[in-house]
């Protein structure tokens, strides 16, 4: 975690309890003008600065890590350039300018400024990255490097972890959550495999929440916007004994009315109301331990994101996308998630400059969603699916004195996950303008599976300080995963019908028609591995420096579990069976450069990587040729490559302006792969939602007047060109064309009240782009895609209590 701390007598909205507990976010930059102008121009003629950037984003190169309670002290008469953001590298306190790696550390004065509403909203801002919400918040895929998760079943394993508050989440029923009372966010990229409680091979996020602290403290916020969206935040902080125990109650709630209408029903398609609730108790009963209890809940109930149908042939047909503001189904759909969970932390400090931590945690969460199969307004087909994982994870780490010359870190950790998924599809009578003849209606067919995961692990870490300008750390993870499969596939003989309740049809006993077993698997699998991290260091002065890190990831095996039925041949082998597939691995060999310059008033970082992939996890689509219908199976590809570059800057040319940002350079090819499906040679195809450029600039002004203080500003965010699928089709639909996104914000408080207004205009240029693109289905002869979000406005007030 990054520490952003550090006192200020303005406060812009979202700055969340700046300095509490050591992990406050408030950021306050100012220089003296004449100084940091005339620096920030010498050092962009020496440097020839030309880059695009994170907007409102600290970021710079460090390997994971998860903040220490640090403040900067500036003395009278020293100049005040860029602060020192403090990292816990390898879960050390560590300057973030002398550890190795690439991070975006995003400040809770960023995400409150951009109004960031989801856990996907943040993979914007770092470069090389890619967050989506695919689904609403049900189901997020990240990418980092090229590498992400393709798979869309329920029990995919992302090669991007996503950690809140240190406990690693693992179905995508978690992973959605929105974002409230937020200290940081820090994307981590390339793998992460030594020290973090689950091993990638992408990447990670870690989100961390503001903790409690032993003074009262607290807010409230209301927001609105168009589209009917509202929304509301209630922090409360209190002590109950004096610096021994305190509690911090944490509340959003969401609603909005979505942004399309449905031609049929002509009610409104992407609505949702989402309530999120955090209770937190810290207990320090003596300076040497500490207790932290982290409790948790979650509602979200709405209708399915809007998705929009276009006729097509084959794969190779233009896409041609008509109004974003109607969508044409005869359902509209629905969307339910509730999850709970609970984590507990204890920190002791035995002595002799040694840190023990343990981590418990548990989470559980049950998800629903039915709707059109086909979303054409004809009564092709339903489609229906329940969800429901449960988790449990322990993590021991004990940590040496870190100012020894040699210093280490080593672990354990354990995690058991129980994840049930029930699935159906239909065509329901009578069938209206009904499917081509090859696939016959009505039909119905369901797949039933429990899968449950065992992983273990040992981990160990040192850094050993050789002379005054060298060091070097190193890394090794052993992990051990054993997965077990029990799962049913059905399917009806004939065209199917119905009991007197057809709108239970997912119910195999609503089914009067005859069922058949297509495929069964009942069975585990087990597979080990051993990672490892390198990195040397060469410190050329104080404020410069040079590393290579080389590194290892690794991605668990898992079953492929979409069962494809065969809708001729009734009662057969399936399209698609389940099957194992196996883990994956890639290792990285990285080299850059962090430096900061004019006495802290532009900070630069470099980044160099080469990663060689192996067995990759692939998510495969094809179309079968006796039966048209489209195939969805994971597969493993032989090997693969990616490289390229990541640049960072943060300037202050002016006392009260900011600029920042980032660019990334990625290149991508598959060296070793034959498709499962047709033999096909993809052998020098690019990976998956890999663009070739991305690119985040901001500029941030805090003002001041005799009636009070604010601030204004602007995000932009580029993403390159990028193939939906592996196969690299080239038609328009199959394919995301470049895309600027940039939004306006601006904030006020009258004189020194403690109330804020706020706005934000997000895709102020209105851009019409995709997030998703579903192959093209015979059932309905059409391809099927989901476009962003439009131009959107929201006004907020926050009231501050103490």
């Amino acid at each position: 975690m990054v520490d952003f701390t550090r006192p200020s007598a303005r406060r812009p909205l979202g700055a969340l309890l700046a300095g509490v507990w050591g992990y406050g976010c408030q950021c306050d930059w100012r220089v003296p003008s004449a100084i940091a102008a005339r620096a920030f121009a010498s050092g962009a003629v020496a440097f020839g600065l030309s880059v695009a950037g994170s907007a409102s984003a600290q970021t710079t190169p460090a390997r994971g890590s998860r903040a220490a309670p640090a403040r900067p002290v500036v003395k009278a008469g020293q100049s005040k350039g860029l602060e020192t953001v403090v990292v816990t590298a390898n879960r050390r306190s560590q300057d973030i300018q002398k550890v190795p790696g690439m991070v975006t550390a995003i400040s809770a004065e960023t995400m409150a400024r951009q109004h960031m509403d989801s856990a996907a909203d943040v993979a914007a801002f770092a470069p090389n990255a890619l967050g989506y919400n695919f689904d609403g918040r049900l189901r997020p895929r990240y990418y980092i490097r090229g590498v992400g998760n393709g798979n869309v079943a329920n029990n995919a394993v992302g090669a991007v972890a996503l950690y809140a508050d240190d406990v690693y989440l693992n179905s995508l029923a978690f992973q959605g959550f929105p974002l409230f009372d937020q200290a940081q966010v820090a994307v981590l990229n390339g793998p992460q495999g030594t020290l973090w409680g689950k091993n990638a091979t992408a990447g990670a996020i870690q989100f961390t929440s503001l903790r409690p602290t032993f003074r009262n403290d607290g807010h409230a916020q209301v927001d609105f916007g168009d589209y009917g969206q509202k929304r509301g935040e209630l922090v409360l902080n209190t002590p109950v004994v004096k610096n021994k125990l305190s509690t911090r109650l944490s509340v959003r709630y969401e609603d909005s009315d979505g942004w399309a209408r449905n031609v049929q029903s002509r009610k409104n398609v992407g609505n949702f109301g989402d309530f999120a609730t955090r209770f937190q108790t810290l207990w320090r009963p003596n300076e040497k331990v500490e207790f932290l209890l982290n409790l948790h809940i979650r509602d979200m109930q709405g209708t399915n994101v809007p998705y929009y149908s276009a006729p097509g042939i084959s794969v190779f047909s233009p896409l041609k996308i008509g109004s974003r503001d109607w969508t044409n189904t005869n359902v509209n759909g629905r969307q339910a998630l509730v999850s709970e969970g609970a984590s507990f932390h204890t920190i002791w400090h035995p002595g002799a400059g040694l840190t023990f931590t343990s981590i418990t945690a548990f989470e559980n969460a049950q998800r629903r969603q039915s709707g059109d199969g086909d979303y054409t307004p004809q009564e092709y087909s339903r489609s229906y699916d329940k969800l429901h994982p449960t988790q449990v994870s322990q993590e021991f780490r004990l940590a040496s004195d870190i100012h020894k010359r040699i210093s280490w870190i080593a672990g354990a950790y354990y995690f058991h996950e129980n994840l049930h998924d029930n699935y159906a599809t239909v065509t329901l009578p009578p069938g209206a303008a009904t499917t081509p003849a090859i696939i016959g209606q009505p039909a119905y067919a369901a797949t039933n599976y429990t899968q449950t995961t065992d992983s273990f692990a040992l981990f160990a870490n040192t850094t050993i300080h050789v002379t005054h300008w060298f060091q070097i750390a190193g890394g090794v993870r052993w992990t051990h995963d054993h997965l077990h499969l029990d799962l049913e596939s059905q399917q009806a003989l004939a065209p199917v019908s119905f009991s007197a309740n057809p709108a239970n049809w997912w119910n195999a006993g609503s089914v009067l028609s005859s069922l058949t077993g297509i495929d069964g698997y009942h069975g585990g699998r087990s597979w080990s591995n051993v990672s490892y991290e390198v990195e040397p260091q060469f410190l050329l002065d104080k404020n410069q420096m040079l590393y290579v890190r080389i590194a290892d990831g690794y991605r668990s095996g898992l079953f492929n579990t979409q069962v494809t039925p065969n809708p001729v041949n009734r009662g057969g082998a399936p399209l698609q069976k389940a099957a194992a597939v196996n883990p994956e691995t890639l290792s990285s060999y990285e080299g850059g450069y962090k430096g900061s310059w004019f006495d802290k008033h532009l900070t630069l970082s470099a980044d160099g990587f080469y990663s060689k992939y192996d067995n990759i996890q692939v998510s495969w689509t094809a179309t079968d040729a006796a039966t048209k219908s489209t195939i969805i199976s994971l597969t493993n590809a032989a090997s693969g490559i990616s490289y390229g570059g990541e640049f960072a800057f943060q300037a202050r040319p002016l006392e009260d302006l900011t600029v920042s940002g980032n660019v990334g350079v990625l290149r991508t090819k598959f060296t070793d792969f034959t498709a499962p499906s047709g033999a096909t040679n993809l052998t020098g195809n690019e990976f998956a939602r890999a663009p070739h450029q991305t690119a985040n600039i901001s500029v941030d002004y805090h003002y001041r007047t005799p009636i009070g203080d604010g601030s204004i500003g602007t995000h932009w965010n580029y993403t390159g060109h990028y193939f939906y699928l592996v196969s690299n089709e080239t038609a328009s639909a199959l394919q995301q064309s470049a895309v600027w996104l940039g939004d306006v914000h601006a904030s006020f408080r009258p004189g020194n009240s403690r109330w804020e207004l706020s706005g934000i205009v997000s895709n102020i240029a209105g851009n019409r782009y995709l997030v998703q693109v579903l192959p093209y289905s015979a059932t309905s002869q059409t391809f099927t895609y989901q476009y962003s979000a439009p131009r959107m406005f929201l006004l907020s007030a926050r009231v501050d209590f103490f």
